[in-house]
């Protein structure tokens, strides 16, 4: 059973230094620095997406911490955009090949970055620096060669393995 605390996130409206946060944040001027307690971090940001409903990228030190947070603001938040985004397996440096259902993992993230429209979806993602540092590919190249088969689609299965191939994709 999945823990739902949403119904709480409102009870922070009532505090004149969160609407002094919010009011700094929706100026854009740069950057807003503030002090919170680590037990306070999930609630704060479950608050923050749930109140201006942009996209957020949460970037922690440590991949232990970046699993802790997230399932933290997903207990508070509880939305089917909250992504953790997974640290490759591979150090940046090394060049062995990654874990296959953590490559899957990190592309389905990005596949929610790049085809999110705010504010209806907007995404919370939550990295560590390590996951974050480790690159991917161009943002062009990989929206250029995204599509999405959904069920009921009428797909000709030579053109889609053909496409596929121009990907980079290999039939084994």
């Amino acid at each position: 059973m999945q823990l739902d605390l949403t119904q709480l996130l409102h009870l922070i409206e009532e505090m004149p230094v969160y609407h002094q946060l919010i009011d700094e944040l929706n100026q854009q001027k740069g950057t807003t620095k503030i002090a919170v307690l680590n037990a306070a971090k999930p609630y704060l940001i479950a608050a923050l997406y749930q109140n201006l409903k942009l996209p957020m990228l949460v970037v922690t030190a440590q991949p232990e911490n970046s699993k802790k947070l997230y399932e933290q603001i997903f207990t508070w938040c509880n939305s089917s955009q909250i992504k953790l985004f997974p640290e490759p397996d591979a150090l940046p440096y090394q060049h062995i090949a990654s874990d296959t259902s953590t490559e899957l993992e990190r592309l389905q993230v990005l596949s929610v970055l790049a085809n999110s429209a705010p504010p209806s979806s907007a995404p919370l993602i939550v990295a560590s620096a390590p996951a974050f540092m480790q690159k991917t590919t161009l943002y062009s190249d990989f929206t250029s060669t995204c599509h999405t088969i959904k069920l009921g689609m009428d797909v000709e299965p030579f053109k889609l393995l053909s496409r596929w191939e121009a990907m980079g994709y290999r039939i084994e």
